[in-house]
């Protein structure tokens, strides 16, 4: 993938990602299978990438974090938990061990 193929996809997934509060905080159930993966894609293409070009993409994919971050805390509000803000959105599956 291009630097801009790339750049693209980040721009679809985080409208789904909006998308996807939208309809959580309607009540509405959404499909989220597929989001890891496609996340992973892009951040395996990035991998690929000479470094510079690598580098340019690091602000919107920091974004695309923040919106992952963000639709956890959508998820746990609905769920009528509370959502730790400081933890990423890569930890909230982890199992405790306590």
């Amino acid at each position: 993938m291009t630097t801009q193929e790339i750049t693209t996809r980040i721009e679809q997934v985080k409208t789904y990602i909006h998308d996807c509060e939208r309809r959580i905080s309607q009540g509405e159930a959404v499909e989220l299978s597929g989001l890891d993966e496609n996340v992973e894609d892009i951040c395996l293409a990035i991998e690929k990438l000479p470094k510079e070009d690598a580098k340019s993409l690091e602000s919107k994919l920091m974004n695309l974090v923040s919106a992952l971050d963000k639709l956890v805390n959508v998820i746990h509000e609905f769920e009528g938990g509370d959502a730790d803000e400081d933890e990423p959105a890569s930890n909230e599956n982890e199992e405790s061990t306590s």
